[in-house]
């Protein structure tokens, strides 16, 4: 997923398990949590090979998640100071799912780096689906604009993604219009595009 799913998810994640705790320390610091896998995309800065050697491997194993839930939650001890052990177990969810989310997509996961090179992926869905983007974005928008139901936003969106994930991976690929909507636009933008190319 983009880093902007991957982070309402992970406020989604924060709403339901500690902000009835926490509040909206503690469902920031579970999104922390939960985008810091991509933080192995660093090495896109120094060159594309270093780039495609660390990402979905670095940042995105259980060393990782451990490592990031501990970190974030040191963080706390700070923030929030109270329902560490709780923040930690929620920070370890939402960097997993996390990674669970990446291994749906083409490139896989590698969950037991560095012992192991072993790689995960399910290929069922295409990045930039636009009905993923849709997914995470309305519910989003919509418990910002009245938080009251934030929680059941979240639970919608998080519903909603199982669902979609569960719907392409019964179906047959999508062709046509239905290709187009599910990530094949970013394939047919021109050459050179600003931004498209980067990814």
């Amino acid at each position: 997923m983009t880093l902007p799913e991957h982070a309402i998810c992970s406020l989604a994640i924060g709403q339901l398990g500690i902000s009835k705790q926490l509040g909206w320390k503690g469902v920031f610091l579970v999104m922390l949590a939960g985008i810091s896998p991509d933080l192995d995309s660093a090495g896109k800065l120094i060159a594309e090979k270093h780039f495609w050697n660390l990402h979905h491997t670095l940042g995105h194993s259980l060393l990782s998640v451990a490592c990031i839930a501990i970190a974030v939650t040191l963080i706390g001890k700070f923030v929030v100071r109270k329902h560490l052990i709780r923040l930690f177990w929620v920070c370890v969810v939402a960097a997993t799912v996390h990674c669970i989310t990446d291994s749906l997509y083409w490139w896989g996961v590698k969950p037991f780096w560095p012992f192991a090179q072993t790689e995960i992926t399910f290929d069922i869905l295409e990045y930039l689906d636009l009905f993923v983007l849709a997914i995470w974005l309305v519910p989003c928008f919509v418990a910002w604009r009245f938080p009251s139901i934030a929680t059941r936003m979240s639970q919608l969106a998080l519903g909603l993604f199982a669902g979609y994930v569960a719907l392409r991976a019964a179906l047959p690929q999508p062709t046509g219009i239905w290709q187009l909507l599910t990530g094949g636009w970013i394939y047919a933008a021109p050459k050179n595009t600003p931004v498209l190319d980067w990814w």
